[in-house]
Protein backbone atom coordinates (compact mmCIF):
# COMPACT_ATOMS: atom_id res chain seq x y z
CA UNK A 1 0.00 0.00 0.00
CA UNK A 2 2.94 2.31 0.57
CA UNK A 3 3.52 2.47 -3.20
CA UNK A 4 0.00 3.68 -4.05
CA UNK A 5 -0.04 7.30 -5.32
CA UNK A 6 -1.56 9.75 -2.83
CA UNK A 7 -4.46 10.71 -5.12
CA UNK A 8 -5.51 7.05 -5.41
CA UNK A 9 -4.93 5.97 -1.81
CA UNK A 10 -8.42 6.62 -0.45
CA UNK A 11 -10.13 4.59 -3.16
CA UNK A 12 -7.46 1.91 -3.00
CA UNK A 13 -7.80 1.49 0.76
CA UNK A 14 -11.57 1.12 0.50
CA UNK A 15 -11.31 -1.48 -2.27
CA UNK A 16 -8.41 -3.29 -0.61
CA UNK A 17 -10.29 -3.76 2.65
CA UNK A 18 -13.18 -5.45 0.87
CA UNK A 19 -10.80 -7.56 -1.22
CA UNK A 20 -8.82 -8.73 1.82
CA UNK A 21 -12.04 -9.62 3.63
CA UNK A 22 -13.21 -11.65 0.62
CA UNK A 23 -9.89 -13.48 0.44
CA UNK A 24 -10.12 -14.35 4.13
CA UNK A 25 -13.65 -15.71 3.66
CA UNK A 26 -12.47 -17.78 0.71
CA UNK A 27 -9.50 -19.08 2.69
CA UNK A 28 -11.84 -20.08 5.50
CA UNK A 29 -14.06 -21.91 3.00
CA UNK A 30 -11.05 -23.83 1.67
CA UNK A 31 -9.86 -24.82 5.14
CA UNK A 32 -13.13 -25.54 6.92
CA UNK A 33 -15.55 -26.57 4.19
CA UNK A 34 -13.90 -27.78 1.00
CA UNK A 35 -11.15 -29.71 2.80
CA UNK A 36 -13.80 -31.82 4.56
CA UNK A 37 -15.51 -32.94 1.36
CA UNK A 38 -14.74 -36.30 -0.23
CA UNK A 39 -16.39 -35.96 -3.63
CA UNK A 40 -14.66 -37.39 -6.71
CA UNK A 41 -12.32 -34.92 -8.43
CA UNK A 42 -12.76 -36.58 -11.82
CA UNK A 43 -15.45 -35.04 -14.02
CA UNK A 44 -16.64 -38.33 -15.46
CA UNK A 45 -17.60 -39.05 -19.05
CA UNK A 46 -20.77 -36.96 -19.42
CA UNK A 47 -19.56 -33.73 -17.80
CA UNK A 48 -16.18 -34.04 -19.45
CA UNK A 49 -17.65 -34.46 -22.93
CA UNK A 50 -19.81 -31.38 -22.47
CA UNK A 51 -16.98 -29.25 -21.08
CA UNK A 52 -14.61 -30.52 -23.78
CA UNK A 53 -17.02 -29.45 -26.52
CA UNK A 54 -17.73 -25.99 -25.10
CA UNK A 55 -14.24 -25.15 -23.84
CA UNK A 56 -12.13 -26.29 -26.78
CA UNK A 57 -14.57 -25.69 -29.67
CA UNK A 58 -12.47 -27.60 -32.18
CA UNK A 59 -15.18 -30.01 -33.30
CA UNK A 60 -13.31 -33.00 -31.84
CA UNK A 61 -14.75 -35.49 -29.37
CA UNK A 62 -12.63 -36.67 -26.42
CA UNK A 63 -12.41 -40.16 -27.92
CA UNK A 64 -11.20 -38.88 -31.29
CA UNK A 65 -8.68 -36.61 -29.60
CA UNK A 66 -7.41 -39.55 -27.54
CA UNK A 67 -7.16 -41.87 -30.55
CA UNK A 68 -5.32 -39.25 -32.59
CA UNK A 69 -2.97 -38.43 -29.71
CA UNK A 70 -2.07 -42.08 -29.14
CA UNK A 71 -1.35 -42.47 -32.85
CA UNK A 72 0.81 -39.32 -32.83
CA UNK A 73 2.68 -40.62 -29.77
CA UNK A 74 3.77 -43.72 -31.68
CA UNK A 75 4.79 -41.70 -34.75
CA UNK A 76 6.87 -39.22 -32.76
CA UNK A 77 8.59 -41.97 -30.77
CA UNK A 78 9.62 -43.68 -34.01
CA UNK A 79 10.94 -40.38 -35.37
CA UNK A 80 12.92 -39.86 -32.17
CA UNK A 81 14.33 -43.38 -32.39
CA UNK A 82 15.73 -42.62 -35.85
CA UNK A 83 17.13 -39.29 -34.68
CA UNK A 84 18.75 -40.88 -31.64
CA UNK A 85 20.35 -43.62 -33.74
CA UNK A 86 21.81 -40.98 -36.08
CA UNK A 87 23.49 -39.06 -33.26
CA UNK A 88 24.33 -42.02 -31.00
CA UNK A 89 27.96 -42.33 -32.12
CA UNK A 90 28.66 -38.74 -31.08
CA UNK A 91 28.14 -39.68 -27.45
CA UNK A 92 28.97 -43.40 -27.47
CA UNK A 93 31.85 -43.84 -29.89
CA UNK A 94 32.45 -47.41 -30.95
CA UNK A 95 29.11 -48.68 -29.60
CA UNK A 96 26.23 -49.93 -31.71
CA UNK A 97 22.92 -48.21 -30.95
CA UNK A 98 20.65 -50.40 -28.79
CA UNK A 99 17.70 -51.93 -30.62
CA UNK A 100 15.25 -51.03 -27.86
CA UNK A 101 13.70 -47.61 -28.65
CA UNK A 102 13.43 -46.52 -25.02
CA UNK A 103 17.06 -47.35 -24.40
CA UNK A 104 18.56 -45.61 -27.41
CA UNK A 105 16.36 -42.52 -27.06
CA UNK A 106 16.79 -42.41 -23.31
CA UNK A 107 20.57 -42.66 -23.43
CA UNK A 108 20.91 -39.82 -25.94
CA UNK A 109 18.43 -37.63 -24.06
CA UNK A 110 20.38 -38.29 -20.88
CA UNK A 111 23.50 -36.87 -22.51
CA UNK A 112 21.59 -33.84 -23.77
CA UNK A 113 20.07 -33.24 -20.33
CA UNK A 114 23.52 -32.90 -18.78
CA UNK A 115 24.05 -29.65 -20.69
CA UNK A 116 22.19 -27.14 -18.54
CA UNK A 117 22.49 -23.91 -16.59
CA UNK A 118 23.12 -23.80 -12.87
CA UNK A 119 20.23 -23.02 -10.54
CA UNK A 120 21.79 -19.60 -9.87
CA UNK A 121 22.11 -18.75 -13.60
CA UNK A 122 18.82 -20.28 -14.74
CA UNK A 123 16.86 -17.02 -14.65
CA UNK A 124 19.50 -15.08 -16.58
CA UNK A 125 19.77 -17.92 -19.11
CA UNK A 126 16.06 -17.49 -19.89
CA UNK A 127 16.62 -13.77 -20.48
CA UNK A 128 19.47 -14.50 -22.87
CA UNK A 129 17.34 -17.06 -24.71
CA UNK A 130 14.58 -14.46 -25.10
CA UNK A 131 16.97 -11.98 -26.71
CA UNK A 132 18.37 -14.69 -28.99
CA UNK A 133 14.93 -15.88 -30.13
CA UNK A 134 13.82 -12.29 -30.79
CA UNK A 135 16.82 -11.65 -33.02
CA UNK A 136 16.13 -14.88 -34.95
CA UNK A 137 12.47 -14.01 -35.59
CA UNK A 138 13.45 -10.60 -36.93
CA UNK A 139 16.27 -11.95 -39.08
CA UNK A 140 14.03 -14.63 -40.60
CA UNK A 141 11.08 -12.22 -41.09
CA UNK A 142 8.67 -14.75 -39.59
CA UNK A 143 6.26 -11.93 -38.69
CA UNK A 144 6.39 -8.28 -37.67
CA UNK A 145 7.31 -7.71 -34.02
CA UNK A 146 6.48 -4.72 -31.80
CA UNK A 147 9.03 -1.95 -32.22
CA UNK A 148 9.55 -1.81 -28.47
CA UNK A 149 9.12 -4.84 -26.25
CA UNK A 150 6.67 -4.55 -23.37
CA UNK A 151 7.67 -7.93 -21.94
CA UNK A 152 9.35 -8.32 -18.56
CA UNK A 153 10.91 -11.56 -17.27
CA UNK A 154 10.05 -12.04 -13.58
CA UNK A 155 9.81 -14.89 -11.03
CA UNK A 156 6.46 -16.68 -11.11
CA UNK A 157 4.20 -15.24 -8.36
CA UNK A 158 4.05 -17.66 -5.45
CA UNK A 159 0.28 -18.12 -5.62
CA UNK A 160 0.56 -19.29 -9.26
CA UNK A 161 3.30 -21.88 -8.77
CA UNK A 162 0.89 -24.76 -8.17
CA UNK A 163 -0.11 -24.63 -11.85
CA UNK A 164 2.97 -22.89 -13.27
CA UNK A 165 5.66 -25.02 -11.69
CA UNK A 166 8.15 -24.18 -14.45
CA UNK A 167 7.06 -20.91 -16.02
CA UNK A 168 4.21 -19.16 -17.73
CA UNK A 169 2.96 -16.03 -19.40
CA UNK A 170 0.72 -13.25 -18.10
CA UNK A 171 -0.56 -10.87 -20.80
CA UNK A 172 -1.19 -7.18 -20.34
CA UNK A 173 -4.80 -6.18 -19.56
CA UNK A 174 -6.84 -6.20 -22.76
CA UNK A 175 -7.76 -2.52 -22.51
CA UNK A 176 -4.40 -1.36 -21.12
CA UNK A 177 -1.74 -3.07 -23.25
CA UNK A 178 0.74 -0.32 -22.42
CA UNK A 179 1.10 -1.85 -18.94
CA UNK A 180 3.08 -4.70 -20.45
CA UNK A 181 3.23 -8.48 -20.09
CA UNK A 182 5.22 -10.92 -17.97
CA UNK A 183 7.19 -14.04 -18.82
CA UNK A 184 7.25 -16.00 -15.59
CA UNK A 185 10.16 -18.22 -14.62
CA UNK A 186 9.47 -20.31 -11.53
CA UNK A 187 12.54 -20.10 -9.28
CA UNK A 188 14.29 -22.80 -7.33
CA UNK A 189 13.35 -22.59 -3.66
CA UNK A 190 15.42 -23.41 -0.55
CA UNK A 191 13.16 -26.34 0.35
CA UNK A 192 13.92 -28.17 -2.93
CA UNK A 193 16.26 -31.13 -2.51
CA UNK A 194 19.38 -31.40 -4.65
CA UNK A 195 17.73 -34.22 -6.60
CA UNK A 196 14.66 -32.10 -7.38
CA UNK A 197 16.80 -29.18 -8.49
CA UNK A 198 18.88 -31.38 -10.78
CA UNK A 199 15.75 -33.05 -12.19
CA UNK A 200 14.28 -29.68 -13.16
CA UNK A 201 17.57 -28.45 -14.63
CA UNK A 202 17.84 -31.63 -16.71
CA UNK A 203 14.29 -31.22 -18.04
CA UNK A 204 14.86 -27.54 -18.85
CA UNK A 205 18.38 -27.96 -20.08
CA UNK A 206 20.23 -25.75 -22.58
CA UNK A 207 17.78 -26.74 -25.33
CA UNK A 208 14.66 -27.25 -23.21
CA UNK A 209 14.84 -23.76 -21.72
CA UNK A 210 15.06 -22.28 -25.20
CA UNK A 211 11.92 -24.18 -26.21
CA UNK A 212 10.13 -22.95 -23.08
CA UNK A 213 11.08 -19.37 -23.96
CA UNK A 214 9.85 -19.76 -27.53
CA UNK A 215 6.52 -21.16 -26.29
CA UNK A 216 5.85 -18.66 -23.53
CA UNK A 217 7.31 -15.57 -25.13
CA UNK A 218 8.99 -15.36 -28.53
CA UNK A 219 7.25 -15.85 -30.90
CA UNK A 220 4.71 -17.72 -28.76
CA UNK A 221 2.31 -16.30 -26.20
CA UNK A 222 3.79 -12.81 -25.90
CA UNK A 223 3.72 -12.09 -29.63
CA UNK A 224 0.21 -13.54 -29.98
CA UNK A 225 -1.00 -11.39 -27.07
CA UNK A 226 0.53 -8.25 -28.58
CA UNK A 227 -1.36 -8.79 -31.82
CA UNK A 228 -4.58 -9.56 -29.90
CA UNK A 229 -4.29 -6.27 -28.00
CA UNK A 230 -4.58 -4.39 -31.31
CA UNK A 231 -7.97 -5.89 -32.25
CA UNK A 232 -10.51 -3.18 -33.03
CA UNK A 233 -12.93 -2.02 -31.80
CA UNK A 234 -11.77 -2.26 -28.19
CA UNK A 235 -14.93 -3.99 -27.01
CA UNK A 236 -14.10 -6.80 -29.42
CA UNK A 237 -10.56 -7.02 -28.06
CA UNK A 238 -11.96 -7.25 -24.53
CA UNK A 239 -14.47 -9.96 -25.43
CA UNK A 240 -11.88 -12.04 -27.25
CA UNK A 241 -9.51 -11.70 -24.32
CA UNK A 242 -12.12 -12.72 -21.74
CA UNK A 243 -13.58 -15.57 -23.80
CA UNK A 244 -10.39 -16.39 -25.69
CA UNK A 245 -10.17 -19.83 -27.27
CA UNK A 246 -7.49 -21.89 -25.52
CA UNK A 247 -6.57 -24.12 -28.52
CA UNK A 248 -5.94 -20.94 -30.52
CA UNK A 249 -3.59 -19.64 -27.80
CA UNK A 250 -1.76 -22.85 -26.89
CA UNK A 251 -1.85 -24.14 -30.45
CA UNK A 252 -0.10 -21.01 -31.67
CA UNK A 253 2.64 -21.46 -29.07
CA UNK A 254 3.27 -25.07 -30.11
CA UNK A 255 3.04 -24.18 -33.81
CA UNK A 256 5.45 -21.27 -33.24
CA UNK A 257 7.94 -23.64 -31.63
CA UNK A 258 7.81 -26.00 -34.60
CA UNK A 259 8.13 -22.99 -36.90
CA UNK A 260 11.37 -21.92 -35.20
CA UNK A 261 12.82 -25.43 -35.45
CA UNK A 262 11.78 -25.79 -39.10
CA UNK A 263 13.37 -22.42 -39.89
CA UNK A 264 16.68 -23.57 -38.41
CA UNK A 265 16.77 -22.09 -34.93
CA UNK A 266 19.64 -23.75 -33.02
CA UNK A 267 19.96 -26.14 -35.95
CA UNK A 268 21.47 -29.18 -34.23
CA UNK A 269 20.38 -32.80 -33.76
CA UNK A 270 20.13 -32.10 -30.03
CA UNK A 271 17.69 -29.24 -30.52
CA UNK A 272 15.55 -31.23 -32.94
CA UNK A 273 15.44 -34.24 -30.62
CA UNK A 274 14.54 -32.01 -27.67
CA UNK A 275 11.74 -30.48 -29.73
CA UNK A 276 10.33 -33.93 -30.55
CA UNK A 277 10.46 -34.74 -26.85
CA UNK A 278 8.41 -31.58 -26.32
CA UNK A 279 5.92 -32.82 -28.91
CA UNK A 280 5.63 -36.09 -27.00
CA UNK A 281 4.62 -34.02 -24.00
CA UNK A 282 2.05 -32.18 -26.12
CA UNK A 283 0.30 -35.39 -27.17
CA UNK A 284 0.69 -36.95 -23.71
CA UNK A 285 -1.17 -33.95 -22.27
CA UNK A 286 -4.25 -35.01 -24.22
CA UNK A 287 -3.93 -38.66 -23.21
CA UNK A 288 -3.53 -37.71 -19.55
CA UNK A 289 -6.52 -35.38 -19.48
CA UNK A 290 -8.96 -37.74 -21.16
CA UNK A 291 -7.87 -40.83 -19.24
CA UNK A 292 -7.58 -39.16 -15.83
CA UNK A 293 -10.96 -37.46 -16.09
CA UNK A 294 -13.00 -40.22 -17.76
CA UNK A 295 -11.20 -43.57 -17.71
CA UNK A 296 -9.95 -43.97 -14.15
CA UNK A 297 -6.24 -43.60 -14.88
CA UNK A 298 -4.41 -43.64 -11.54
CA UNK A 299 -1.41 -41.58 -10.43
CA UNK A 300 1.16 -44.29 -11.12
CA UNK A 301 -0.15 -44.95 -14.61
CA UNK A 302 0.01 -41.22 -15.36
CA UNK A 303 3.58 -40.89 -14.09
CA UNK A 304 4.64 -44.03 -15.97
CA UNK A 305 3.25 -42.59 -19.21
CA UNK A 306 5.19 -39.38 -18.74
CA UNK A 307 8.48 -40.94 -17.64
CA UNK A 308 8.57 -44.20 -19.63
CA UNK A 309 6.78 -43.20 -22.83
CA UNK A 310 7.62 -39.49 -23.14
CA UNK A 311 10.98 -39.33 -21.32
CA UNK A 312 10.04 -36.61 -18.85
CA UNK A 313 12.03 -36.14 -15.67
CA UNK A 314 10.42 -37.20 -12.38
CA UNK A 315 10.03 -33.62 -11.11
CA UNK A 316 8.29 -32.58 -14.33
CA UNK A 317 5.98 -35.61 -14.30
CA UNK A 318 4.87 -35.14 -10.70
CA UNK A 319 4.15 -31.44 -11.22
CA UNK A 320 2.22 -32.18 -14.42
CA UNK A 321 0.11 -34.77 -12.59
CA UNK A 322 -0.73 -32.17 -9.95
CA UNK A 323 -1.73 -29.74 -12.68
CA UNK A 324 -3.83 -32.37 -14.47
CA UNK A 325 -5.79 -33.05 -11.29
CA UNK A 326 -6.38 -29.36 -10.63
CA UNK A 327 -7.68 -28.63 -14.14
CA UNK A 328 -9.63 -30.26 -16.95
CA UNK A 329 -10.01 -29.68 -20.70
CA UNK A 330 -6.96 -27.40 -20.76
CA UNK A 331 -4.20 -29.89 -21.46
CA UNK A 332 -5.72 -31.15 -24.77
CA UNK A 333 -5.61 -27.58 -26.13
CA UNK A 334 -1.93 -27.92 -27.01
CA UNK A 335 -2.33 -30.88 -29.34
CA UNK A 336 -5.68 -29.90 -30.84
CA UNK A 337 -4.60 -26.29 -31.26
CA UNK A 338 -1.26 -27.16 -32.86
CA UNK A 339 -3.05 -29.45 -35.29
CA UNK A 340 -5.57 -26.71 -36.08
CA UNK A 341 -2.89 -24.11 -36.80
CA UNK A 342 -0.94 -26.56 -38.98
CA UNK A 343 -4.08 -27.38 -40.97
CA UNK A 344 -4.93 -23.70 -41.40
CA UNK A 345 -1.47 -22.94 -42.77
CA UNK A 346 -1.56 -25.96 -45.09
CA UNK A 347 -4.90 -24.80 -46.52
CA UNK A 348 -3.55 -21.30 -47.14
CA UNK A 349 -0.38 -22.61 -48.76
CA UNK A 350 -2.46 -24.81 -51.04
CA UNK A 351 -4.72 -21.94 -52.09
CA UNK A 352 -1.98 -19.34 -52.51
CA UNK A 353 0.57 -21.59 -54.20
CA UNK A 354 3.72 -19.70 -55.16
CA UNK A 355 2.19 -16.46 -53.84
CA UNK A 356 2.03 -17.74 -50.25
CA UNK A 357 3.66 -15.30 -47.81
CA UNK A 358 4.43 -16.87 -44.44
CA UNK A 359 4.76 -13.64 -42.45
CA UNK A 360 1.56 -12.23 -43.95
CA UNK A 361 -0.32 -15.41 -43.04
CA UNK A 362 0.87 -15.21 -39.42
CA UNK A 363 0.06 -11.52 -39.09
CA UNK A 364 -3.42 -11.78 -40.55
CA UNK A 365 -4.35 -14.77 -38.39
CA UNK A 366 -3.04 -13.17 -35.20
CA UNK A 367 -4.80 -9.87 -35.88
CA UNK A 368 -8.17 -11.60 -35.53
CA UNK A 369 -7.63 -12.33 -31.84
CA UNK A 370 -8.32 -15.58 -30.01
CA UNK A 371 -11.31 -16.99 -31.89
CA UNK A 372 -11.96 -20.75 -32.20
CA UNK A 373 -9.78 -22.18 -34.94
CA UNK A 374 -12.65 -23.45 -37.15
CA UNK A 375 -14.07 -19.90 -37.11
CA UNK A 376 -10.65 -18.41 -37.80
CA UNK A 377 -10.35 -20.66 -40.82
CA UNK A 378 -13.66 -19.37 -42.16
CA UNK A 379 -12.63 -15.74 -41.63
CA UNK A 380 -9.24 -16.27 -43.24
CA UNK A 381 -10.65 -17.93 -46.34
CA UNK A 382 -13.23 -15.23 -47.05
Amino acid sequence: RAKVPADLKKGYDAAASDAVAALRRFNSFLQKDLSQRNSEWRLGDQLYREKFKLTLATGDSPQKALTDAESALSEIREKMRRQAVDVYAKYFAGESPPADPNTVIGRVLDQIARIHASSSDYFEAAKRDLADATEFVRRKHLLALPEKSKLEVIPTPEFMRGIYSVGGFAPAPALEPQLGSFYWITPFTPDMSADRVESKLREYNFYGLKILTIHEAMPGHYVQAEYASEVQPKWRAALRAIFGNVPYVEGWAVYATQLMIDEGYQDTPEMRLTFEKQMLRVVANTILDVKLQTMGMNDQQAVDLMIDETFQEKEEAEKKLQRAKLSSCQLPAYFLGWRGWAALRAEHEKRAGAQFNLAAFHERALKEGTVPLPILGGIQLQ
